[in-house]
C-alpha cells in the first residue's frame, strides 16, 4: 500500500482550510486533510449523503451534533452518520482533523435508450 502523505509533515499553507486531499482518480474512498486555525469555525451544517469518520490529528476543540457539543482532542475518532448536523470549532491551539468517506459520484449526465 502506497503512502499518500504524512499527516506531522504537513505545510503551514494553507492555513485554514482543506491542507491535503487524495488525488488519485481511480478510488473509491475519498480522504481530506482539514485545518482549522484557533478559534476559527465551521458553521453547523447538514452533511452529505456519506457517512464520515473523522480522525484528530492535532490541536482540540469541539464537534457541534444535534446531540450537543463533544469535546475534541489528539487522536479522538468519530464518526458522522449521513445526513446529520455537524459543526467544528477550533481551541487554543487549532484543530486538524482528517476525514474518511465513500466517493461521492459527480452528477453524470447519461443518455437514455436507443430511439427514446
Amino acid at each position: 500500500m502506497p503512502i499518500l502523505t504524512n499527516t506531522a509533515e504537513q505545510s503551514d499553507q494553507p492555513r485554514r482550510g482543506a491542507v491535503w486531499s487524495i488525488a488519485e482518480s481511480e478510488r473509491e474512498l475519498d480522504s481530506n486533510l482539514i485545518r482549522l486555525p484557533a478559534g476559527d469555525s465551521i458553521a453547523a451544517h447538514v452533511g452529505a449523503e456519506v457517512d464520515t469518520l473523522i480522525h484528530v490529528v492535532r490541536g482540540d476543540g469541539i464537534l457541534l451534533t444535534e446531540a450537543g457539543e463533544e469535546p475534541l482532542r489528539t487522536g479522538d475518532v468519530a464518526l458522522l452518520p449521513r445526513r446529520t448536523l455537524r459543526g467544528f470549532q477550533a481551541g487554543e491551539d487549532g484543530l486538524e482533523y482528517l476525514t474518511v468517506h465513500r466517493r461521492r459520484q459527480s452528477l453524470r449526465i447519461q443518455s437514455g435508450p436507443s430511439g427514446a
